[in-house]
This record gives C-alpha cells, sequence and structure tokens, in this order.
C-alpha cells in the first residue's frame, strides 16, 4: 500500500493527536510543539483539558477538545468541526491489565477506536496521513514462548483474533487481541475504502523513560504500565531476589515522539508499519544499569547477580526498517534509566 502523500507535513500545519493524555502522547505533544507544528489534542473528559495544557505550559499552539466516545466518527468529526488538520496520531487506547469486560474495556475501544477516527478523517479533506499508534502486541506470539532462535521484524504478526480476545484466559492475552485485531481492521478499512490519505503504523515495545515536569504521576498506581515493570524491578530491595524479566524488548518514549514525528516528515514511509525497539533486556540489566546511573537510591535497588545476562534465552528483535526510513537513532538504557529511575523513587516519596 504505498503512500498517497508526494511531500513532506511540515510545521506550522495542524497535528490532531488522539488520547492528549496519555503518556507517549505527552511526548508526541511537547515535540510537536518543540518543532513548530499546531496541536489539537483529544481527551475524553473535560476534567483533564487543564492538566494536559498545563502540561505544555498553556501553549499557544495547543487546544484540548473532548472526545468522549473513541468508537464514534460522529464524535471525532463534531469535536473537529472547523479544523484544517494535515495529519493525525492516533494514540488513544487502552493500555492497562486492570479490566473486567475483556470485549467492553479492551476489544470494542481499541478496534472501533481505530476505525473510528479513519473514518472521521474522511470527512477532513486536509488530512493526508494518519499515523497508528499500535504495539508490539500486534507483532508477538506470545504463545511461541521464549524462542531464542527467533528475531521478530515488522513483518510478523501475532495470530491472535478477535474471539481470542473475547474468551483470553487472562488480561494480558485480551490486551494484545484486541491491539492485533485493532491494526488488521485500519489496514482492512484502507484497502477497501481507499481514503485520500495514507496510514502509517508504528509498533512500539515496551516504552520506558522519564516523564515531563508537568506530568509526573501523583502515585506509584498511576505510573504507567511499561514503567511499572521498571519500578516492580528497582524498588524491590537491595538483598531481594531480582523479579523474573517480562516482554524483554524496550524503547524509550522520546525515541517514539521521535518516530511519531519523522513519520509525518518522510513520505516514503506511508503505507507501511514500522516496530519501535531499542533492543532486549533482562531485569539484571535493569537493576544494574540502575545502580550504575543513580547514586542517591542505589541501596534501594537490588544487587541480584550483577553482569549476568538473559539474552541467549529470549527472542531478539530487528527494528533496522525503522532506524532506516524514519532515521531513527535510539537512546540508551543508561540514558532512559537515569531520567526515570530517581523520577519513580521521587514519586514513591511524594505520594499521599
Amino acid at each position: 500500500m504505498p503512500s498517497r502523500i508526494a511531500c513532506p507535513i511540515k510545521p506550522p500545519t495542524t497535528v490532531i493527536v488522539t488520547g492528549a493524555n496519555g503518556f507517549i502522547a505527552q511526548h508526541c505533544i511537547s515535540l510537536l510543539l518543540r518543532t513548530g507544528y499546531s496541536v489539537v489534542g483529544t481527551v475524553r473528559t473535560w476534567s483533564k483539558i487543564e492538566p494536559v495544557k498545563a502540561t505544555h505550559n498553556s501553549h499557544p499552539h495547543l487546544d484540548i477538545v473532548v472526545v468522549d466516545d473513541i468508537t464514534s466518527a460522529q464524535c471525532y468529526c463534531d469535536a473537529f468541526a472547523g479544523l484544517t488538520p494535515s495529519a493525525i496520531l492516533h494514540l488513544a487506547a487502552p493500555f492497562h491489565y486492570n479490566v473486567s469486560d475483556f470485549e467492553r474495556d479492551l476489544m470494542i475501544p481499541a478496534v472501533q477506536g481505530s476505525t473510528a477516527i479513519l473514518e472521521a478523517a474522511t470527512h477532513f479533506k486536509t488530512v493526508q496521513r494518519v499515523v497508528h499508534t499500535n504495539s508490539f502486541a500486534c507483532i508477538y506470539d506470545a504463545a511461541s514462548g521464549p524462542c531464542p532462535e527467533k528475531t521478530y521484524t515488522s513483518k510478523d504478526w501475532s495470530p491472535l483474533t478477535y474471539e481470542d480476545g473475547l474468551n483470553a484466559p487472562n488480561a494480558p492475552t485480551a490486551y494484545r487481541a484486541s491491539k492485533t485485531a485493532a491494526e488488521k481492521a485500519a489496514w482492512t478499512f484502507m484497502r477497501e475504502r481507499k481514503p485520500g490519505f495514507d496510514l502509517v503504523s508504528l509498533c512500539p515495545t515496551m516504552v520506558f523513560g522519564p516523564f515531563l515536569p508537568g506530568s509526573k504521576p501523583k502515585t506509584i498506581q498511576d505510573v504507567n504500565t511499561s514503567n511499572l515493570l521498571v519500578w516492580s524491578v528497582v524498588s524491590a530491595g537491595k538483598d531481594q531476589p531480582i523479579p523474573p524479566t517480562r516482554g524483554p524488548c524496550w524503547v524509550d518514549v522520546r525515541d517514539v515522539a521521535d518516530a511519531h514525528v519523522n513519520a509525518l516528515l518522510v513520505p516514503e514511509a506511508g503505507g507501511s508499519r514500522y516496530m519501535l525497539c531499542q533492543g532486549v533486556y533482562c531485569n539484571q540489566e535493569l537493576a544494574d544499569v540502575s545502580r550504575k546511573v543513580t547514586s542517591k537510591y542505589r541501596e534501594r535497588i537490588p544487587i541480584g547477580e550483577p553482569g549476568l545476562r538473559e539474552s541467549h534465552l529470549h527472542f531478539g528483535v530487528d527494528a533496522s526498517d525503522a532506524e532506516r526510513v524514519l532515521g531513527l537513532k535510539w537512546r540508551t538504557l543508561e540514558d532512559s534509566l537515569a531520567d526515570l529511575v530517581p523520577q519513580l523513587f521521587e514519586t514513591e516519596r511524594t505520594q499521599v
């Protein structure tokens, strides 16, 4: 599915960012504003408007609108009335495992939300590109296990179906199914409807990294799911065992934001999907690096077996197409944890 745009989408055009209060979206908005774009973000409730604006110091080129139903194209159209956006970054989707009804809480919001924003985009002739934020969950086949001989690329797809999500044995499986079904629904929409814009799909792995100054969580419970994995390791206690590694591949949130903005600037990125991943890690490495980059909290972080690595026990990843096409240069784990880990401990210290 080739790109439909001939030129980069450069500032000062308007970019819509759905799910503007989300962890990744906040970094995308910050980068868009710094680059010179005007941004219209969406949130689901009126109470979230001012906190998002405050995160970005009430930037004059940022507006926030309410879309209380992300599965409704009409809700998007009503909120975007009068706008002339050049692109949409679609990040509004659930990423949490605290759910009671898999279809209501995960499958429907992800799948119908995926196509609703595309349907809405067809009503705005100025839209040239939609960047659809998906997940490594769309790529990874969890049922195959660690698979050390396997190297995942953007060409791989999870085998999970919508029905697998409904009948999933647990929330993580339902989440992976929802993301896969949502991305497939988006590509089906593009093939069948052939709209006047093109689509870029970004599939980040576990997303680590710091919070923007204005959006630091008030409690540890408010920390996003990926960064909670880091917290589960660094807060275990100096002499405690290091928890088993889950999801052994990662990317820095600032690199994910770079990918979103670069996706607007690279015409040939259209019609393709890209895995966003710096590389693999294990929890012992998280502990080793965290103890190295922070002195204030070093005595809280477990020692474990320094230097022990598990890369030979897990699958590999190859995100070279994202590096090549989107021009990405990945931050190191040291860069990411040096900024994140002190924030996590400070959140614990100051939470009510």
